[in-house]
């Protein structure tokens, strides 16, 4: 597929993808299916260990197509947008959103998705659905449980944006840093996975996001069953424990 609004870069075990539809990157359902359709694509690439998520020029992006959230039209632009969330939101891999620029009512959520959201000092972060008579769906869907109801119904209610720093309070930005640093804070920041096995990766993020699902005391047994009959199969946990016991550097397979 020849992708119109979204540019790929691949980088050792990493890919990166770039929104790219100028001048703000607006998320219509075109660029939505787009994002979609690469990432199922390269989901099952072995070469990735971890997809970073970036907006080309002043945005990450600044929202959703509003003439898209008209009667006629709001359903398939809710179908195609929780989608996209529900992707990211499950990924297999680690998702990071590089935020240095504007970040706004969809793309907030979109960014919200990924795991991770790195931030420079110069992004602003916010849902102002609620200022032109709508929600945010995805927002009023997870933000309690990933931030707390306080900070979840702030966002969401007031319409505010907010600043890199505060947006990190929240728990919304994992790691604010100097514009001029970004790349090099970013890499730093992707390294800290890419090092590791990706199929151990894999099922860390699904035991830790199936553990959200339980009470606490199923958590620990359905952990337990992952850990027993999934991962304990696994070539890299066996070279990973052996690498250990013989003080060397483990040699991945993604097996």
């Amino acid at each position: 597929m020849d992708y119109k609004f979204i540019k790929l870069e691949a980088k050792p075990h990493r890919l990166d993808i770039t929104i790219d539809n100028p001048p703000v990157n607006i998320l219509t359902g075109e660029v939505m299916k787009e994002m979609i359709h690469l990432l199922r694509e390269v989901s099952n690439n072995k070469e990735y260990r971890v997809v970073v998520l970036k907006g080309e020029g002043k945005a990450w992006s600044a929202g959703a197509d509003v003439s898209e959230h008209l009667p006629g039209k709001f359903m398939d632009m809710l179908k195609v947008f929780g989608d996209l969330c529900e992707l990211l939101r499950t990924y297999q891999i680690p998702t990071i959103a590089a935020v240095n620029g504007l970040c706004l009512g969809g793309g907030c959520e979109v960014a919200a998705m990924c795991d991770f959201i790195i931030a420079s000092e110069k992004a602003k972060f916010g849902q102002p659905e609620i200022r032109v008579g709508v929600i945010p769906p995805a927002a009023c869907a997870h933000f309690a449980g990933k931030y707390g109801l306080a900070n979840a119904l702030d966002i969401i209610l007031s319409g505010d944006v907010y600043d890199a720093e505060a947006a990190g309070q929240m728990g919304m930005v994992s790691r604010v840093v100097p514009v001029d640093d970004f790349d090099e804070e970013l890499d730093g920041f992707v390294a800290r996975f890419t090092a590791n096995s990706r199929v151990v990766l894999k099922i860390a993020k699904r035991a830790a996001l199936r553990a959200t699902e339980l009470e606490p005391q199923e958590a620990v047994k359905k952990v337990d069953e992952i850990y027993r009959d999934q991962l304990m199969s696994t070539k890299d946990a066996v070279e990973g424990l052996q690498a250990f016991l013989d003080k060397r550097r483990p040699e991945w397979k993604d097996e």
